[in-house]
C-alpha cells in the first residue's frame, strides 16, 4: 500500500520568504512583544564571568 503525500500547499504565500510570511501571520500585538523583549536583551550587561573568560583567551592568543 502506498502512502499519496498531499501536495496541497497554501499557494497564497508561494514565492514568499519566511520572514514574510511570518509577519502576516504574526499579530501586531506579539510582534510589537517580541521587539520589546529583544531591546531588553540587547540592553543588559555582559555577565562578569564571560568577560573574564574572553579576557583570557585574548591573553591566551596573544601568547601562541
Amino acid at each position: 500500500m502506498s502512502i499519496k503525500k498531499n501536495d496541497d500547499t497554501d499557494r497564497s504565500t508561494a514565492g514568499q520568504t519566511r520572514s514574510t510570511r511570518g509577519r502576516m501571520a504574526m499579530p501586531p500585538e506579539i510582534e510589537e512583544n517580541l521587539k520589546r523583549a529583544y531591546q531588553a536583551a540587547l540592553s543588559e550587561a555582559v555577565p562578569d564571568r564571560f568577560t573574564e573568560l574572553l579576557a583570557k583567551l585574548r591573553e591566551k592568543e596573544g601568547r601562541t
